[in-house]
């Protein structure tokens, strides 16, 4: 049976934030299973919702949109890209070009094993997903390339900030193509991407 998640009292904040906290959780991860099992064309909010064990009303409240629950999905898989991203390049502070190869290898390989993006992604029916590529994809793209600008400056210290928001808006797009049109194999992406970055690094790298 459908319930109503609601806080206990209206001054009881603490609680209305665990109970939105967790149905968000429980409705991208239901999300995420259906779109393993019916692919993302057939999933309807009511699915999502009996899933969850909610009513579709709540979901709703919550969500607004079948489109605007995958755009928080879209920014967890983003965040974690970046979380990747970042522990890859930190290993190795003294040698960018080793830490942007291992960097660029670890996230191809999580878009890779991520079966739901690129079902997402590769949908038979992707014209259902142009509406969220139109109203929130500039917004992920920012999101990302703001994220990646202070993890590429701490490979690259010294790197002037304009060249590395530039950069970074760069990288994130050509990640994204690899993502969308991956290459033969993972070390094809790597070693396409950096032909174009490596030049750029070792023109910026400040000289000792």
């Amino acid at each position: 049976m459908a319930v109503d998640i609601q806080p206990r009292a209206s001054g009881d904040d603490a609680y209305a934030n665990r109970a939105q906290n967790l149905l968000k959780r429980m409705a991208i991860e239901a999300t995420v299973e259906l779109i393993r099992t019916v692919g993302w064309a057939n999933i309807r909010m009511t699915d999502i919702a009996a899933k969850v064990g909610v009513s579709k009303p709540t979901l709703y409240k919550h969500f607004g949109s079948k489109d605007h629950l995958a755009s928080v999905y879209l920014d967890r898989e983003i965040d974690g890209m970046i979380e990747v991203a970042a522990a890859a390049l930190n290993r190795y502070p003294d040698d960018p070009e080793r830490a942007l190869r291992e960097g660029l290898r670890s996230v191809i390989e999580s878009f890779s094993s991520n079966p739901v993006l690129r079902s997402i992604l590769a949908d038979d029916a992707a014209a259902a997903l142009l509406p969220l590529v139109a109203t929130h994809g500039q917004r992920l793209l920012r999101r990302a390339a703001d994220a990646f600008a202070p993890i590429l400056n701490n490979a690259i210290p010294g790197l002037d900030p304009a060249d590395s928001r530039a950069f970074s808006d760069a990288m994130v797009r050509i990640l994204i193509s690899h993502a969308v049109l991956p290459s033969s194999s993972v070390d094809d992406s790597v070693d396409l991407i950096l032909r174009v970055t490596v030049p750029v690094l070792r023109t910026h790298r400040p000289t000792k």
